[in-house]
């Protein structure tokens, strides 16, 4: 069975937001593997996070996780690819 790296763009509410924060609590999400720090518009960054989890596995419960983490305004998927 393979392997299936997902990067979810994580949004912060503004630019007043601990990313230091935010970026704890997504190393401490199931299958995370790395991230990023990126600017993305108006002086604010986004965190991309890349994810790898087995082929069969879902990823709704990554999503719930990264939406409920505090100063987090949006996520977006990025990228969806096999390992």
């Amino acid at each position: 069975m393979g392997k299936v790296v997902i990067i979810y763009s994580v949004k912060p509410e503004s630019p007043d937001v601990d990313l230091d924060a935010i970026k704890e609590e997504i190393k401490k999400i199931e299958h995370f593997d790395t991230l990023e720090v990126k600017d993305f518009m108006f002086g604010m960054k986004q965190i991309l996070a890349t994810f790898i989890l087995p082929e069969k596995g879902g990823t709704e419960e990554i999503e719930k996780k990264l939406e409920s983490i505090k100063g987090v305004s949006s996520i977006s998927q990025e990228a969806f690819t096999l390992a």
